[in-house]
C-alpha cells in the first residue's frame, strides 16, 4: 500500500510525529510505504501525482481552498488528521474574515475525506457535525522507553514541568506558588526542562531540551504540573506531556478542561483552576507520599491500556487499510 502524507514541516515537529512518525516502523513493517510532502511544496505536479497513491493522508495541514478541491478531487482515497482544535488558535481569535476562511478550509477535508481520524472524544464531536466517518485514535507512547523508574521518597520531593518553549509563559504565571511552596518546604525542589530557561525568582534546576533526555528527566519527578490556558484552543487538547508523566508514575496537577479531562482524573491527578487551589494541591502531594505514588500507579495502569503506542498502531493500521 502506498501513502502520499501531507505534513506541515517534517518528521519531529510534535503533531507529526506523535500521529505518524513514530509508527512508521511498524506500518512498513505491514508494507504500507509513504511519501511525504510538505504543505508548503504542494503544486499542481503533486496534485497529478496523488492519484498514484491508494491513500491521501492529511496530517492537520489547511491551506488554498482551490488547491484542495483539486487534490481531493485527484484522490483515490482520503484520510484527514487532526490532534488541535485548528478552527480556533491559541491566544487572539482569528479576525472575522479569517476565522471564516479557516473553517471553510477544514470543513471541506472533514466533510470530503473517507475517514477523519482525532486523537479525542472532545474533538471527535466537532468532526461528527461534518462527517460520518470519524475514529478517535489516541495520543501513545512507546512504552518501553516511558515507563516508572525508582524514586526514594526520602531524598527531597521533585516538583517538574516539561514543555517547548512557546509554553514557557505558562509555566512561568506559576512564580509566585512556586516561590511560597520551596519557602514553606525544605523537602521540595523544582526542576524544568525546556528549549527555554523560565524566569522565576525562586530558585530552580534548569535542564536545557536535548533530543532523547527527556523520558529520564520525567523519571525523575515525583510530582508533574500541567498549566493550560483557559481557552477554546487548550480545550481541544490531549496534552503529550499530561500522559508522558502518568507513565512515567507521575501524578499530575494542572488545569483539566476540554479533552484534557479524557486523560486525567481524580485517580491520578488534582485538577486547579486558580492559585490557591495550585498550592493546595501541591501541597496535598507534597504532604502524602503513599497518596503521591498510589496515583503514579493509576496513571500509569491508565496510560498502558489507553496509550500504549503498540495498541494505538494497530489500530492506525487498520483505518488505513480500511478494515
Amino acid at each position: 500500500m502506498n501513502i502520499l502524507a501531507i505534513i506541515s514541516r517534517d518528521l519531529q515537529k510534535g503533531s507529526t510525529k506523535y500521529r505518524i512518525g513514530q509508527y512508521l516502523e511498524y506500518l512498513m513493517s505491514k508494507g504500507i510505504n509513504f511519501e511525504f510532502v510538505q504543505r508548503g511544496s504542494l503544486n499542481a505536479s503533486v496534485v497529478r501525482k496523488a492519484r498514484q497513491f491508494d491513500l491521501v493522508f492529511n496530517q492537520k495541514c489547511l491551506f488554498r481552498y482551490s488547491l484542495a478541491k483539486k487534490l481531493i478531487a485527484n484522490s483515490r482515497r482520503i484520510l484527514f488528521d487532526f490532534d488541535d482544535a485548528i478552527y480556533t488558535r491559541p491566544g487572539n481569535p482569528h479576525s472575522l474574515l479569517t476565522g471564516l476562511r479557516v473553517k471553510r478550509r477544514l470543513h471541506l477535508w472533514l466533510k470530503r475525506s473517507d475517514i477523519v481520524t482525532t486523537s479525542n472524544y472532545f474533538l471527535a464531536r466537532y468532526a461528527r457535525r461534518y462527517s460520518d466517518s470519524v475514529e478517535v485514535i489516541p495520543m501513545a507512547l512507546d512504552l518501553d522507553t516511558w515507563k516508572p523508574s525508582e524514586k526514594r521518597f526520602g531524598e527531597k520531593i521533585t516538583i517538574g514541568w516539561t514543555g517547548a518553549p512557546v509554553n514557557v509563559p505558562l509555566i512561568e504565571s506559576l512564580g509566585s506558588v512556586f516561590s511560597f511552596l520551596l519557602k514553606k518546604y525544605a523537602s521540595v525542589k523544582l526542576a524544568i526542562f525546556s528549549g527555554q530557561k523560565p524566569k522565576f525568582k525562586c530558585p530552580f534546576e534548569y535542564y536545557s531540551f536535548r533530543p532523547g533526555h527527556e523520558p529520564a528527566f520525567v523519571q525523575r519527578l515525583h510530582i508533574g504540573v500541567l498549566p493550560l490556558a483557559n481557552e477554546e484552543y487548550s480545550m481541544g487538547k490531549s496534552p503529550i506531556k499530561a500522559i508522558q508523566y502518568l507513565a512515567c508514575g507521575v501524578p499530575v496537577v494542572g488545569n483539566v478542561i476540554g479533552a484534557t479531562g479524557e486523560i486525567l482524573n481524580v485517580e491520578n491527578s488534582i485538577a486547579v483552576s486558580n492559585e490557591e487551589q495550585w498550592i493546595r494541591g501541591l501541597e496535598k502531594l507534597i504532604t502524602n507520599g503513599e497518596l503521591t505514588e498510589s496515583m503514579g500507579r493509576a496513571g500509569c495502569e491508565q496510560v498502558q491500556k489507553n496509550h500504549n503506542l503498540k495498541l494505538a498502531g494497530e489500530q492506525l493500521f487498520k483505518v488505513l487499510v480500511g478494515s
